[in-house]
């Protein structure tokens, strides 16, 4: 009986540091990036490449002015930006013959595990502007706003030096190496770090 008690206290334990663990990096990486999420009016071809028209129209005119020094005058600027991100969706939209307009928001957002420029964030819910064409019935096209991660120029899939910078000097070490795969026992740590947060959006069923 000694045992089974010692084991379920063992068991708890690892449990809690596992969880503790799994929030601590989803925690750091959902306070500090920003991620731009662009969603097709559906998956017919014209719908698809007008999304990619509007990503570029929007990088092109409020990219740059996007940019910032630290995470709080990002979020403000970017959640300032969002009727001009709207206008310049709704014109390209327009332009390209499209009768739908399209809806900008902010918020905090559920996004599943995804690639983007070497870098690996596993899923689970995170900041972001969601510009919603039309339906929204339509594949995705995302990257991170803030580090300016969408508005430099990266080579080869990977991240460009600046880019990298940008990234390594908002993260913590750990969060930093489980996304870029860099460091020790990356993958496992990676791994602990999703199956907890999907885990814990089962048992809460958000």
């Amino acid at each position: 009986m000694k045992k089974i008690t010692a084991a379920f206290f063992i068991a708890l334990l690892l449990t809690a540091a596992v969880t503790s663990y799994s929030d601590a990096v989803h925690g750091d990486l959902e306070n500090n990036l920003i991620r731009l999420h662009i969603i097709a009016d559906s998956d017919d071809a014209d719908a698809q490449n007008v999304k990619l028209k509007v990503r570029d129209a929007i990088i092109s005119e409020v990219g740059e002015r996007l940019t910032s020094a630290d995470i709080d005058e990002g979020r403000e600027k970017i959640t300032g930006s969002l009727d001009e991100i709207e206008r310049i969706a709704d014109e390209t939209l327009s332009e390209n013959g499209c009768t739908y307009t399209s809806r900008a928001e902010y918020g905090k957002f559920y996004f599943p595990r995804k690639e983007y420029d070497g870098i690996t964030l596993p899923e689970g819910e995170y900041y972001g502007v969601r510009v919603v064409l039309g339906s929204g019935g339509g594949k995705n096209w995302w990257c991170v706003m803030y580090p300016p991660m969408c508005f430099t120029e990266s080579s080869g899939g990977k991240l460009s030096e600046e880019s990298d910078k940008r990234l390594k000097s908002e993260l913590n070490a750990d969060s930093y190496d489980i996304i870029t795969g860099t460091g020790g026992d990356v993958e496992v740590r990676f791994g602990v770090v999703e199956f907890v947060q999907k885990a814990k959006r089962f048992i809460t069923g958000n």
